[in-house]
């Protein structure tokens, strides 16, 4: 582990043992696995919530169950439903804004009735650099982010959740559902559905990173560039029965690429 990473760890360490009574929003990716961590490492008393959300595809929630058991740690859940908001389903260039008030809201409401003072996520320096209004929730609702505090890109994260032997250190990132489903278009259950059930299928075909993106009937489907000529060659066929099974009458395959954010250039 270089200096710098060090540096920030320590730094990271001294943070964390300042916060009072603190909480910590956990989705089970790498950033709020490593904060788990790192408090453990710094011996902080920390309470974990997590909210669970139609917007969360199963795998999502086996992977905090694994990490539950891993880490050792207690988990309250709590649900809260941004479906149940229609400034949330209209699916303006806001749906992020809504659905984070909502979920930190629900989260910070619980966490301050068990005696916690201060609410932590996992945001990073890398998340700076895409629009990200959610990010605005979490500010007005007084969440503190310690791996953006202290200097943490997404590389660093990932560096030292290998050094603490973290199992989603090369996790991919990923978004919620509803960022399949283009601006302007309402967001359903029936899309989220539709969404899930492709992309899982993607995935037990040997596509990591991959989404497909929800434009009605049509599915668009990105994959890693290198994986672009095994998409369009050797699993053509199953792809697309995969993918209509789901629901979708058109199947493409974008050739930029798997990129994150790739609905945000609209805006």
């Amino acid at each position: 582990m270089n200096n710098n990473l060090s540096q920030k760890e320590a730094k990271l360490i001294e943070f964390l043992q300042k916060l009072p009574a603190p909480a910590l929003a956990f989705s089970g990716g790498v950033d709020s696995a490593l904060l788990l961590a790192a408090c453990q490492k710094a011996k902080v008393a920390i309470k974990v919530f997590t909210a669970i959300t139609p917007l969360m595809p199963a795998f999502e929630r086996a992977d905090i169950m694994r990490l539950v058991f891993e880490l050792d740690f207690t988990v309250a859940f709590v649900y809260p439903d941004p479906l149940s908001l229609s400034e949330f389903c209209n699916n303006d260039a806001k749906r992020c804004y809504h659905c984070k008030k909502l979920l930190f809201s629900t989260i910070k409401e619980e966490a301050e009735k068990t005696g916690c003072l201060s609410l932590l996520d996992g945001a990073n320096q890398d998340d700076l650099g895409d629009y990200r209004p959610g990010m605005q929730a979490t500010k007005e609702l007084g969440v503190i982010s310690p791996l953006l505090e202290c200097g943490f890109t997404k590389a660093d994260v990932r560096a030292l959740a290998e050094k603490y032997k973290l199992s989603v250190a090369k996790k991919p990132a990923y978004a919620c559902l509803a960022t399949r489903i283009a601006y302007g278009e309402a967001v359903t259950k029936e899309k989220l559905a539709q969404i899930e059930q492709a992309e899982e299928a993607l995935k037990a075909l040997g596509l990591n990173d991959v989404r497909v993106r929800h434009h009605n009937n049509l599915a668009r489907i990105e994959v890693a560039q290198q994986e672009i000529g095994l998409v369009s060659t050797e699993l053509r066929a199953k792809i697309i029965d995969a993918v209509k099974a789901a629901g979708f009458d058109y199947v493409t395959l974008d050739l930029e690429g798997f990129r994150s954010g790739s609905m945000n250039i609209s805006l």
